[in-house]
């Protein structure tokens, strides 16, 4: 049957075509990060999950059965993209069960990680899975360096190591970067991840303060985050010159966003959070994002719950922000369905003619080569 892999791979694609196209009227496919543990093996500066850090006291672990109700309601309201975290979130002794649910469900998981625990065994029970796409910390250039923030001797090497049985397996990897002083070069950091094996990386902004309450994914005292609104101004900078000769995830009217944040100017872009973006803890709270300290209702009370459009632009934290910007053309396509549906032709347009639809489809384009890559599915 030599058409068969052809045939089930474009039954896949068209079936995901068409879910996409029902989910328009919404404002197209959500998105929701996990916080499956609080429990980590590094002991990163930057970090309050640091494991020599007072911060966490007990070992939490989401209850993986509970976690597929909670992925049952997360589809039916919308969401199709999971992104699992810790802590560390390989330490999950049933991750890749979970992962499994969320691929029969017709969902696309990503993890993020450290690195340290991707050995041929797991990494082969994580592609089985279902799973597509893995999201590797990286600090800096310099091995000794990372090693010695991330407290993981030789974990350098694990991941080149995991990245060549990812491309064996055909996961897709990109190295996770939080700009932080350990970087120096932003040129040899870029040739570092591709020494590595990465094709792509993607910026993560540095954040100094907490948010939600079971989030721990910041420091208040570290000095390798520690910048100056010019500093910063000039890092985002840097990394946005250096989109066209490397994979840098980070979209580029994104990374203006931010900076028109850090001068205190007019942004263009509100954040989805509460609305297409969403954080989903241990507990099984969903907040707007990671940095809000009230939750939005339990997972189990959210199917009745009303989405958040406030137009927030509060903080930078980047994978809401990031992902704002590549859905805002999207979700003012839903907005004109919506009046379209109410004879309000006039608002439809006006919601098809905002200037910074153009800017986001300008940057979608620009940065499709890379995301391409990322989320191409093989077989």
């Amino acid at each position: 049957m030599p058409y068969a892999p052809f045939s089930i791979k474009f039954m896949s694609v068209l079936q995901q075509a068409i879910d996409t196209i029902k989910l328009l009227p919404t404002g197209g496919p959500g998105v929701c990060t996990i916080l499956i543990t609080n429990a980590c093996n590094a002991n990163c500066d930057f970090c309050n999950y640091a494991r020599e850090k007072t911060f966490v006291t007990e070992h939490k672990w989401i209850d993986a059965d509970k976690l597929c109700e909670a992925i049952d309601i997360l589809y039916d309201r919308s969401v199709r993209y999971l992104t699992f975290v810790g802590g560390e979130p390989t330490l999950h002794p049933r991750l890749k069960d979970i992962i499994a649910y969320a691929t029969k469900k017709g969902m696309r998981s990503t993890v993020v990680t450290n690195g340290s625990k991707l050995t041929p065994t797991l990494l082969k029970e994580l592609k089985n899975s279902g799973l597509k796409n893995l999201s590797i910390s990286i600090d800096s250039p310099s091995a000794e360096k990372h090693e010695k923030n991330r407290g993981l001797p030789k974990v350098w090497e694990r991941i080149k190591a995991a990245n060549e049985e990812c491309k064996r397996l055909s996961i897709k990897t990109a190295a996770s970067v939080t700009i932080n002083k350990l970087i120096g070069d932003f040129r040899e950091l870029l040739a570092a991840v591709k020494e590595l094996g990465f094709e792509s990386v993607t910026f993560a902004y540095p954040k100094t303060s907490s948010g939600a309450t079971t989030s721990l994914s910041f420091s208040e005292t570290s000095l390798l985050i520690d910048y100056t609104p010019d500093e910063l101004i000039a890092a985002l900078e840097t990394v946005k010159s250096l989109k066209g000769e490397f994979g840098i995830l980070n979209p580029g009217e994104s990374l203006t966003e931010l900076v028109r944040f850090l001068k205190q100017e007019k942004q263009m872009y509100p954040c989805y959070g509460g609305y297409k973006y969403f954080y989903l803890d241990y507990n099984f709270d969903v907040y707007r994002c990671d940095r809000w300290p009230t939750k939005m209702s339990s997972i189990f009370d959210f199917r009745d719950q009303p989405f958040i459009r406030d137009n927030c632009t509060q903080c930078m934290s980047q994978c809401y922000r990031d992902s704002s910007v590549l859905l805002h053309t999207s979700v003012s396509v839903g907005d004109a369905i919506g009046h379209l549906r109410e004879g309000k032709i006039l608002s439809a347009v006006q919601d098809i003619a905002k200037p910074s639809n153009f800017s986001s489809l300008k940057t979608l384009i620009e940065d499709w080569g890379t995301l391409k890559k990322l989320a191409k599915i093989e077989k």
